[in-house]
């Protein structure tokens, strides 16, 4: 039961790992095009399609941040009702220093 945990665990931190690498490239990604865009002048007509777009991009970027809460929330339901699952399966120990 506990490699089956311990299994579970790595799993989800290999998840994490992965999740983290994947946001660090797209960062670095957007800090490249951040740059190129600084570096071309935009008119007031393009300003708009911009602010549009950015917009666009900030209310795509909300929506997977929500689905990561929520997956983080189910993924601490389940490791909790696991925990919870192996506290009850496991007999209470014994206190070693008893009185007789």
């Amino acid at each position: 039961m506990m490699n089956t945990d311990f299994a579970l665990l790595l799993f989800w931190f290999g998840i994490s790992v992965t999740a983290n690498i994947g946001f660090t490239f797209a960062w670095l990604h957007t800090r490249k095009r951040v740059r190129q865009l600084e570096s071309h002048p935009v008119d007031l007509s393009q300003l708009d399609d911009l602010v549009a777009r950015v917009d666009s991009s900030l209310d795509n970027l909300n929506r997977r941040m929500d689905e990561l809460v929520s997956s983080q929330d189910f993924m601490n339901r389940v490791l909790t009702d696991r925990l919870d699952r192996l506290g009850r399966a496991l007999p209470i120990p014994e206190p070693h220093d008893t009185p007789q």
